[in-house]
């Protein structure tokens, strides 16, 4: 390693008296040195440059942690309430900052967007700086945007300085307001992984009048006005028969192929899927069933819109995802009563599910798409 040139460097940074004041020894010329640069303010300044700024980037990192917290919090709500957004969502979004911040405090300085009913203010104009979201604003889809600002336990929205204030010139200086944004949008998922069996879109219309009338969610409870008797196959003339006299489709119950060991595909809106001719339901399947309808779960129906082919040639069109509760089914070697009324709405040959449709967020993350059959995802837009 090479050696440090003392001299060249004495020569260097200390004028006349001073280099022949540290040619006695390199010890005491080092601190001369010091002092010169102490009293030139040179490391004070860098001091304060390294632990005020670094401050105000720590401050900021649980600022933005707290807006991206609060945003995604107001945002499920408003998916699980069609767009009312709960009764208090600048709570909600306070109560998200606070628990981000290592000192329990931060300051909400604005819970905007759009919702679709005006459940929200429309947000202001963005600063212009490093405080503003990323990108602009979506122009039509729905959004919850949430701005947050520092504040101290005491109220103060400043954030002192620790060395700043001793710098020459800056014996004034109170601090610096720092801020943060977020923002968050929802609506239906382009593809999720939902129960293994398929329902005809006119049956969902039916069930919801047209996508107008849910029931509340789990564990929400409801009575058996809410339940609905979904059709696989029936030799009943109905509204929803979509292909022949055999129902949905000849040859085929509503299972899609492709089911992993939970009874569950993932599918996507709009895609093309294959569907299984048998008339039971596999073992995993029947054991799905049954622990949804004994513990009020949460499914995810794939709704399709067109269905082609028959037998092992089946293919469903999905339109999206519903969310629904199973309370009683009658299948092959798999039948239960509702678990509401107690009564079995299947008779004969006919094949069916009983339950109903609710609004639903989907606890996962992916791309907003589709329409909207009453399943939300939530994502983090800027």
């Amino acid at each position: 390693m090479p050696r440090l040139n003392l001299p060249a460097l004495r020569s260097a940074l200390l004028p006349g008296r001073l280099r022949s004041a540290w040619r006695g020894g390199d010890e005491g010329g080092i601190a001369v040195l010091v002092c010169v640069l102490i009293t030139g303010g040179v490391l004070l300044g860098m001091g304060a440059l390294a632990v005020d700024v670094g401050q105000l980037y720590a401050e900021r990192e649980e600022l933005q942690s707290g807006a991206d917290a609060a945003a995604v919090a107001v945002a499920e709500q408003c998916a699980r309430d069609g767009g009312w957004c709960g009764t208090a969502p600048t709570a909600t979004a306070q109560r998200y900052a606070d628990a981000n911040a290592k000192d329990g405090t931060s300051g909400v300085e604005t819970v905007c967007g759009r919702t679709g009913n005006g459940a929200l203010p429309a947000c202001p104009p963005a600063p212009g700086n490093l405080a503003s979201c990323l990108g602009d604003a979506p122009d039509t889809a729905v959004y919850v945007e949430t701005r947050t600002l520092s504040r101290q336990p005491g109220g103060e929205t400043l954030l002192p300085p620790i060395l700043a204030a001793t710098l020459l010139g800056r014996d004034g200086y109170a601090g610096a307001e720092v801020r943060a944004c977020a923002r968050a949008a929802w609506g239906p998922p382009l593809r999720a992984r939902g129960l293994g069996l398929t329902v005809s879109l006119c049956e969902w219309r039916e069930a919801t009048a047209g996508g107008t009338v849910f029931a509340p969610a789990p564990p929400a409870v409801v009575t058996g006005a809410s339940e609905s008797v979904l059709y696989l196959h029936t030799t009943t003339a109905r509204t929803c028969t979509t292909r022949g006299s055999g129902g949905d489709n000849p040859g085929g119950f509503g299972w899609l192929d492709d089911l992993d060991d939970t009874c569950s595909v993932l599918v996507e809106a709009d895609g093309t899927y294959g569907g299984d001719p048998g008339v039971s339901p596999s073992r995993e399947c029947e054991e799905v069933l049954e622990d949804a309808r004994d513990r009020r779960t949460l499914t995810y129906l794939p709704i399709f819109r067109e269905v082609a082919g028959t037998g092992q040639n089946t293919r469903y069109t999905i339109e999206g995802f519903a969310p629904f509760v199973i309370t009683g089914y009658a299948l092959p070697g798999a039948s239960e009563p509702s678990r509401l009324t107690g009564v079995s709405h299947c008779k004969g040959s006919d094949k069916c599910v009983y339950g109903y449709f609710t609004r639903a967020l989907i606890p996962a993350r992916g791309t907003i798409g589709g329409p909207d059959l009453g399943a939300a995802i939530v994502t983090l837009i800027g």
